[in-house]
């Protein structure tokens, strides 16, 4: 992106009288108002400003933006009218290390250190082209934010944990780490770079963006209940990363729970598992004591349950 204070001479778009133009940042609501994955975790809302030929203006840049208590945060820049401008939006969890937008083009992800069942991870981006700027008067634009990232859930039937905790495996004693092992550095499971000018993970530089495996280590498992087809399942693992949004990838999930006080584990191998920006995944354990089916559900857009794959795992 070029330095608007290096090209203000070719940038008339600046000068002269402005119009204010105002937008209302909305992070989107889902529709059971479930407490993981209701957006509410995001406080701090990264904002740009381009002209048609994708130039920042440096100078309107607006980061750590507060969200009020309906979740809506609002930014106002002054444009001169007659012009076309472009506007980027991130939005994310104040202080987190998770992510760093520096620039609309390069969001850093990083999943160094991180634990597992985070909800402060989650996190919403906007894209607005073409907004052309008149004389009519100010201007006042909603745009609800987007996730971009996929979430991971695994879960078990209450009466699968009930079962477990009758034959001496009370999960509530566990906590939990995951694994998502993607097929290649070429194929991975996650990248480590979003621009928020296209909406996409940064693919074109292997060595530096891709991530083949991502590893969340042992932390305590969600208290709360994960709701997926139709009924409540008790929490094993929460995770968010950011995979590729505009085809599912198939990655093989490791899950391993530990117990909190002494060396007892359970592990679980979940291959071919599709992932894909944008969607929630559901992992649906119905019994640890049996021969089981293991039911994974993809969530379009965290909301809409759709496409059921069955397969056995021993």
């Amino acid at each position: 992106l070029l330095n608007v204070s290096c090209a203000k001479d070719d940038e008339p778009a600046l000068s002269g009288d402005k119009i204010a133009v105002t937008f209302l940042a909305h992070l989107p609501e889902t529709l059971d108002s479930r407490a993981i994955g209701d957006g509410s975790k995001a406080n701090e809302l990264f904002f740009w400003v381009f002209d048609e030929n994708d130039h920042e203006y440096e100078e309107l840049r607006q980061r750590n933006v507060d969200f009020d208590q309906n979740n809506v945060s609002r930014v106002t820049v002054y444009l001169t009218p007659g012009h076309t401008y472009k506007f980027a939006f991130w939005a994310q969890r104040k202080n987190i290390t998770a992510y760093d937008p520096q620039t609309a083009d390069l969001i850093k992800i990083s999943y160094e250190a991180a634990p597992n069942n985070d909800e402060f991870r989650d996190a919403f981006y906007g894209w607005i082209p073409d907004l052309y700027v008149d004389n009519a008067g100010n201007i006042t634009r909603d745009i609800v934010l987007s996730r971009r990232l996929a979430q991971l859930n695994v879960g078990i039937s209450q009466e699968g944990a009930a079962e477990a905790k009758a034959a001496g495996i009370d999960l509530s004693e566990y906590d939990s780490e995951i694994s998502i092992v993607g097929m290649s550095l070429t194929n991975p499971a996650g990248y480590k770079g979003f621009n928020s000018m296209t909406g996409n993970p940064i693919t074109n530089n292997p060595r530096t963006y891709n991530q083949k495996t991502i590893d969340y280590a042992l932390a305590p498992m969600p208290n709360e209940l994960l709701s997926a087809a139709n009924k409540k399942w008790v929490y094993l693992s929460l995770s968010y990363f950011q995979p590729k949004v505009d085809v599912s990838t198939l990655v093989t999930v490791n899950l391993t729970l530990r117990h909190k006080t002494s060396d007892k584990e359970l592990s679980f191998s979940f291959p071919n598992v599709g992932v894909k920006g944008t969607e929630r995944t559901n992992i649906l354990i119905r019994s640890i004591t049996e021969w089981v089916d293991f039911d994974v559900i993809i969530d379009e857009n965290f909301d809409n349950l759709d496409n059921n794959i069955f397969f056995p795992v021993e």
